[in-house]
């Protein structure tokens, strides 16, 4: 494969300077400046390889239907009208946090005579591991996916298509700034500081990722009326969905509808 080359301009004297692909270092033949060259290295793209078929993801359904608080009736009643997959975008960072957590905790302390004393614990904690964090990259409605749970699954080489595929709404950028937020909360709260009072983090990108992954969609109809419910495509294990409440479960709570969604997948 023939080696590229990029033509830029010098940031001293403004000649023109000619960059070899991979290069890190240059000289301006005009003026003699050293400059340092930086890229951006990208975003990995994973396309995990549906497992599930749909004889599978119908099944998994039907159990479903049969657990928690639903309509009692709703196994034998539930018509399923539509089961199809869909691939979903995911960004993923991962990324390691590496700093100090300081603060306090207090503890109450009650003596013989009833009286309450408080006292302060000072606590200093290091923090350094790795994190993952995953976001879904596009709108999928009321499907209640949020995020990722599993992060393993077998990578294909080539795109199938004959699954439909959503593409990333979302840039890598605002993914990247929101990835390292939700790290450094995550970073913060496994220091298990209650009172926190000062912190120096830092947060250290290891790659960004788009993930492509399977989703079964599934819409039933029962009583009259429309639902859904989703599988993972890779587990096959439900992830969310919609469903009539029991009710007796209703009258006791007084809802009228009960909802079966979990915030991520």
């Amino acid at each position: 494969m023939p080696e590229m080359s990029v033509n830029l301009s010098c940031p001293s004297c403004g000649g023109a300077l000619s960059i070899d692909e991979g290069a890190k270092l240059v000289n301006c033949k005009y003026c003699d400046a050293l400059l340092g060259v930086e890229g951006e290295g990208g975003v990995f793209k994973t396309t995990f390889k549906n497992n599930v078929g749909d004889q599978q993801a119908g099944g998994v359904l039907k159990t479903w239907f049969g657990k928690g608080l639903k309509a009692r009736d709703l196994p034998a009643r539930a018509t399923i009208t539509e089961l199809y997959p869909i691939y979903l975008p995911f960004w993923r960072l991962s990324a390691r946090a590496a700093g100090w957590v300081c603060g306090y905790e207090e503890r109450q302390h009650r003596d013989s005579q009833g009286n309450v004393r408080t006292e302060r614990i000072d606590m200093e904690r290091m923090v350094l591991r790795d994190f993952d964090w995953s976001q879904i990259a596009c709108d999928v409605g009321d499907l209640g996916i949020q995020s990722l749970r599993n992060l393993r699954g077998e990578a294909l080489l080539h795109e199938e298509g004959s699954i439909p595929t959503f593409e990333a709404t979302s840039s890598a950028t605002d993914a990247k700034a929101q990835g390292e937020t939700a790290i450094r909360n995550m970073a913060r709260a496994s220091a298990n500081v209650p009172k926190v009072t000062f912190e120096k983090i830092h947060i250290i990108p290891r790659f960004l990722e788009l993930i492509f992954y399977p989703v079964w969609i599934g819409r039933y109809e029962y009583a009259g009326r429309s639902y859904f419910a989703t599988v993972d495509g890779v587990t096959g294990q439900t992830i969310s969905g919609r469903a009539p409440g029991d009710p007796l479960y209703r009258a006791g709570i007084m809802a009228g509808q009960t909802y079966f969604t979990l915030p991520s997948l």
